[in-house]
């Protein structure tokens, strides 16, 4: 798949969009034009071993990701899901900058203005840092088990915000999808021992907000074609902005009582490492896209997130009713009846918003390095 289709296709987001990966393969922001294609600079014995790679490591990273996020919220006692969101979003904005303006593996040709960037960007990133918030604060309720049960839900939400922003129409085969989707999604909640309502709530509303975000994202930024990682270089600093506000209303208090920071001091390593993974599952995504392609990456996410069940209940001794395992399945087969009707009939185009205008950015010359950038 070329560049110019990576980040099309919507995707099932991780973790109530806890791992950053999926925040930017549904931005729908394809990369610049003139990127060379990765898969064609590779002789076939390297992509097959390249594209294995990528896969593999990223179903690993990102499941790794899980387990630890869940380690540090509910054992570690870092009860913080803000902080700790804002942790990943940071080191992301710091690696997609120097990505794109130091060591530039992504060239980047648009400089946006401030005004631009105040009245599209930050809106996104504000429904983004929510999506973080409630994606980690359900650690602190919810086994990750029944976590990814929920996941399979999440097509539901976004047709709705989608045929509420009139964004898209849905078929009488894609209701009956999404109605499968719902049955499968409650057998396996009335199945849970462990039921916490308040954290079945606030996963629901991580995948709500992860569905405005990405209509908002539609509306706002279409006509715009961002490289993921320069897409990244973008909203990451927006959505740390709102997550720091929320940290300094909300959190700080409390964190600065409880001696928060001496849980990252003590180990530092492990929480660095849960940050940078992060932006790790975000570049190996883009890579799988670019080697195999899109769909490849949905049902990878698919795939990892039943593994990440089963290592859920071997390493975290979670219970899981037949109950259960039988409404997951139901709600995977309706997830995978739902995606094969999206492919057939195509990506829904928006066709009501209005590209930004050119003086919202500025596009810099490729055949003049030192052209004036504009106001940034």
């Amino acid at each position: 798949m070329s560049a110019a289709e990576a980040a099309k296709v919507p995707s099932t987001p991780q973790n109530g969009e806890t791992e950053q990966s999926q925040l930017l393969s549904e931005q729908r922001l394809p990369s610049p034009r003139g990127q060379k294609s990765m898969a064609k600079a590779l002789s076939p014995a390297m992509l097959r071993a390249a594209t294995v790679g990528a896969c593999v490591g990223w179903m690993a990273v990102s499941s790794g990701l899980i387990m630890i996020n869940k380690y540090l919220m509910s054992t570690d006692g870092f009860h913080y899901p803000m902080a700790l969101s804002c942790l990943g979003m940071l080191f992301s904005s710091v690696a997609s900058w120097f990505a794109c303006r130091v060591i530039k593996v992504v060239e980047v040709n648009r400089v946006l203005t401030w005004r631009f960037y105040f009245a599209r960007i930050l809106p996104v990133g504000f429904f983004m840092a929510l999506t973080l918030h409630f994606g980690n604060i359900v650690y602190l309720y919810l086994t990750v088990s029944f976590i990814q049960m929920l996941k399979a839900f999440t097509p539901i939400i976004t047709m709705l915000a989608l045929f509420v922003a009139r964004l898209e129409d849905p078929s009488q085969r894609l209701i009956v999808a999404v109605l499968l989707i719902a049955l499968g999604t409650a057998m396996a909640s009335y199945g849970e021992v462990n039921m916490s309502w308040l954290g079945l709530t606030f996963m629901f509303a991580s995948e709500t907000f992860e569905a405005i975000r990405l209509v908002m994202t539609q509306m706002l930024l279409v006509g715009l074609k961002f490289h993921p990682i320069e897409g990244l270089m973008y909203l990451a600093p927006a959505c740390s902005l709102w997550l720091l506000l929320g940290i300094a209303l909300v959190e700080w208090p409390r964190m600065a009582e409880e001696g928060a920071l001496g849980l990252i001091a003590a180990k530092p390593l492990l929480y660095m490492s849960a940050a940078a993974m992060g932006f790790g599952v975000n570049s190996l995504a883009y890579i799988v896209i670019q080697l195999a392609s899109s769909l490849t990456l949905k049902v990878l996410g698919t795939v990892k997130n039943a593994l990440v069940v089963w290592m859920g209940i071997i390493f975290l001794a979670e219970l899981v009713t037949p109950l259960q395992g039988l409404g997951y399945a139901v709600s995977l087969a309706g997830f995978f009846w739902y995606n094969y009707i999206k492919m057939q009939k195509g990506t829904p185009s928006a066709a009501t918003p209005t590209p930004p205008r050119r003086s919202d950015y500025t596009i810099v010359s490729e055949r003049d390095p030192g052209a004036q950038k504009g106001e940034v």
